[in-house]
């Protein structure tokens, strides 16, 4: 069982070799390491020909700037592991991830990929620790629910097509999930936190977020007979959804906190009102 590791990396000098490090401190030894440095403007190729140097099992592939799904495919493409370990520049994984996630796949031969827990790293601090909850079909339509750094099967990835390149503004990762449980795959989780997820500014994730209703309809048109077949189910989680949002906001007008300060608004609105009047 080998594992090759891919990681697409643009302009991200100042995390890339933590990634790649975390890879490197894996318990079950990574075969490869093959980053894609998509265009870079900063000094990002230049660091990653100098860490070729401390580790030799990192290979390098410089393009000119075509996306993550181009740089994912032509990793993949060019990797010889019979599992794709797939990381974002400035992301890690803690080092147990791979062992415990080849001891997962040995499970459930219908596993297509095996995900983790994560956390969020704000500000250089850990926050919001979760366990995803195991995905279907039905409930991938509605949301992802699968991380975008795994580890799958590599001919699981070739027999769905790996990423699809029209799917340039993001939400390339749930694109690819959908397609791998359409074909009766499914995905394990290793129920701990070991994925480390960087939320910065002008991450892939805030890029798509600007796009997300023209991600979502653009993933609705490419599977509509599979949301038509699930419409139910879809109807009946968004209904879920909005009434606990309705809850939520709720419980937010009936606190102790928002009364006092919609009084303390009112009052100094009134104030207002009267220094406005006097002064007129």
């Amino acid at each position: 069982m080998t594992v090759s590791a891919i990681i697409p990396c643009f302009n991200a000098e100042t995390t890339i070799e933590r990634a790649i490090v975390s890879v490197v401190s894996q318990t079950i030894p990574v075969f490869e390491i093959i980053v894609v440095n998509d265009g870079s403007t900063d000094t990002s190729g230049r660091l990653l020909e100098g860490l070729k140097l401390n580790y030799p099992q990192l290979k390098v592939i410089h393009q000119e700037n075509k996306g993550v799904s181009y740089a994912r495919n032509i990793a993949i493409e060019a990797a010889l592991g019979n599992y794709i370990l797939t990381l974002d520049a400035d992301d890690y994984f803690d080092p147990s991830f791979v062992e415990k996630a080849l001891i997962k796949f040995s499970e459930d031969a219908s596993y297509g990929g095996i995900m983790c827990g994560y956390v969020r790293i704000l500000k250089e601090k850990k926050v919001k620790p979760y366990i995803p909850p195991m995905v279907s079909l039905s409930s991938c339509l509605v949301n992802n629910g699968v991380i975008s750094c795994l580890l799958f099967k590599k001919e699981v990835l070739l027999t769905v097509g790996a990423y699809d390149n029209a799917m340039s503004k993001g939400y390339e990762d749930w694109d690819l999930n959908i397609r791998i449980l359409k074909l009766g795959y499914t995905f394990g989780v290793v129920k701990e936190v070991l994925f480390n997820y960087s939320d910065i500014k002008g991450s892939r994730t805030t890029i798509a977020t600007k796009y997300d209703l023209e991600l979502k309809l653009q993933i609705y048109d490419k599977y509509k007979d599979d949301y038509r077949d699930n419409a139910r189910y879809i109807y009946k989680e968004l209904v879920q959804q909005n009434n606990n949002l309705k809850q939520e906001k709720q419980k937010v007008l009936d606190s102790t906190s928002f009364k006092i300060g919609h009084r303390i608004v009112s009052s100094l609105s009134f104030v207002l009102k009267i220094l406005k009047f006097k002064s007129t």
